[in-house]
């Protein structure tokens, strides 16, 4: 799957925003079926044009290798030392340099050396004009750093460091903003009902949560119990060792009734949820001790469930309303949402095992 549609190919809007190369959550890109990583150097695996490699670095490679996926750094620079690399981590982790970015001519043949697929690749950089672009062109799921300036005691570099946050900032708050709400809007996945989500392969994954919405994605607008077939998913979700919380923005009187039945049930409800403000399932969340690469989020709604589940980190489900009974602020925004669908880029999904494709395609 291509990551990057229409105008999101022109604009170095990046998928994911990150503190260091050592904040990012390589578990979760793993999930997500990426097997390639590739790394600009200066100012994202080291200091502007400082060629000594961190051993906090180095051991992040070798785990990243280890844990399967392909490493490479890529870089605008010509400086041979940058090679340098390649001989510390004993040619696991090749180095690309003059690629020209954000031309993309020399990173297609970057990829076709590596083998790697471009929906299964990641681009990891500090400079949205170069890494980001170049990254978006192709289709690659680009992550944002800030540049690197661990231990630097250059004023000339921690001044250019600055620089190029702030000519991000400058761009982010005049036209890229807009590109960026609209990404809070795309789900993972498209599903009809919360019966077709492959809650197996969620488990497999190591995903432990799952947040369901209520009214129309459970059950029909405004009704005020638990049908049958969703009782039995429920148990069996249950069973298999998922925790599973319901959040509606309805508020308390409506669910006395029901709270019993999901008591009794061992499903938590919290109600007056205020979807898509977070603090509510934060707070939920700490209580029981889960992380948000954890979680799933499911429902009806693009404005609230998703874009929710987008700001915790969650992996998130999109099903269609189960019935056209709706709330009046609701049917209204579901006018914004046909508007949105045609905007937002499509997002990666979690990936098959070998053997669960062959499976699919005897």
């Amino acid at each position: 799957m291509n990551h990057t549609t229409g105008l999101f190919k022109y604009i170095p809007i990046p998928r994911e925003h990150s503190p260091d190369i050592y904040s990012i959550d390589y578990d979760r890109l793993k999930k997500l079926g990426f097997t390639t990583i590739l790394m600009d150097y200066d100012f994202t695996v080291t200091p502007w044009r400082d060629d000594q490699i961190s051993r906090k670095t180095l051991d992040l490679f070798e785990e990243l290798i280890n844990d399967g996926f392909k490493v490479a750094i890529v870089t605008n620079s010509k400086r041979e030392k940058v090679k340098s690399i390649e001989t510390l981590t004993n040619g696991k982790v090749k180095v690309y340099t003059s690629m020209k970015k954000p031309n993309t001519k020399k990173l297609k043949s970057v990829l076709e050396e590596l083998k790697s697929k471009e929906s299964e690749t990641v681009i990891i950089g500090d400079l949205f004009i170069t890494d980001i672009s170049v990254g978006n062109k192709l289709g690659l799921y680009t992550i944002l750093i800030n540049p690197y300036t661990y231990g630097l005691e250059s004023k000339f570099k921690h001044f250019v460091a600055g620089f190029t946050k702030f000519a991000y900032k400058m761009f982010f708050y005049t036209i890229g903003w807009f590109f960026r709400f609209i990404d809070l809007f795309s789900p993972n996945e498209f599903k009809k009902n919360v019966f077709e989500v492959d809650y197996d392969h969620l488990w497999e994954k190591r995903y432990k949560i799952l947040i369901f919405d209520f009214d129309n994605t459970l059950n029909e607008w405004h009704e005020n119990y638990l049908r049958p077939e969703v009782i039995d998913l429920f148990l069996k979700l249950k069973e298999k060792g998922f925790y599973i919380l319901i959040a509606s923005n309805s508020k308390k009187k409506r669910f006395k009734e029901l709270e019993i039945e999901l008591n009794d049930l061992g499903i938590d409800l919290l109600y007056s949820a205020m979807k898509p403000l977070r603090f509510k399932i934060r707070k939920k969340l700490k209580i029981h001790g889960y992380k948000p690469g954890e979680g799933v989020i499911i429902g009806d709604q693009l404005f609230t469930d998703i874009v929710l589940g987008n700001v915790l980190g969650f992996y998130t489900v999109k099903v269609e309303p189960l019935s056209k009974k709706e709330g009046l602020w609701t049917r209204f925004m579901r006018f914004f949402e046909k508007i949105a669908l045609k905007w937002i880029r499509e997002k990666p999904t979690l990936a098959k095992d070998q053997t669960e494709n062959l499976e699919n395609n005897s």
